[in-house]
């Protein structure tokens, strides 16, 4: 049987990242993130209803993002659900939890947002200035649909 797991989640982060790293070397961070959910109040109006949702990074996607954001920031992430489980040492009950481990994330909301992102990531927003459009080739400069490799 096929089976498919794929995350993609918005909102505001609940904390700073924490950064760690394990015995070997590699960057783990964990972070909260927020999600809001506008509901039907029964009265014909609407409510927020907040989730809210652990997410954990590897490598050096986990170094990028303790870098980058903050808590009350806004990002995408794209990440698949894991599930753990273990043994509570004070009550000896058996515990569990689903956790979304992140696979990518993104900047949300312009520079000037909560983001401070704008999707351009190592931008300094003091760095204002106008850059020539790119030269793209023309059709003919890539040569005949033979020589495409895909």
């Amino acid at each position: 049987m096929a089976s498919f797991n794929k995350v993609i989640i918005m909102g505001n982060l609940t904390r700073d990242p924490e950064m760690r790293q394990t015995q070997s070397g590699r960057c783990v961070t964990k972070a909260g993130i927020a999600v809001n959910e506008r509901m039907p109040d029964g009265q014909g109006g609407y409510r927020d209803q907040a989730h809210f949702f652990e997410v954990t990074f590897f490598g050096k996607r986990a170094e990028s993002f303790a870098k980058f954001f903050s808590k009350g920031k806004p990002v995408l992430i794209d990440g698949r659900l894991e599930y753990s489980s273990w043994d509570d040492k004070e009550t000896g009950k058996k515990r569990s939890s689903v956790g979304i481990v992140g696979l990518s994330w993104n900047f949300v909301g312009g520079r000037d947002d909560a983001g401070n992102g704008g999707g351009g990531g190592g931008y300094s927003s003091q760095a204002n200035t106008q850059q020539p459009a790119p030269n793209f080739p023309s059709g003919d400069d890539f040569g005949s649909g033979s020589d495409v490799p895909f």
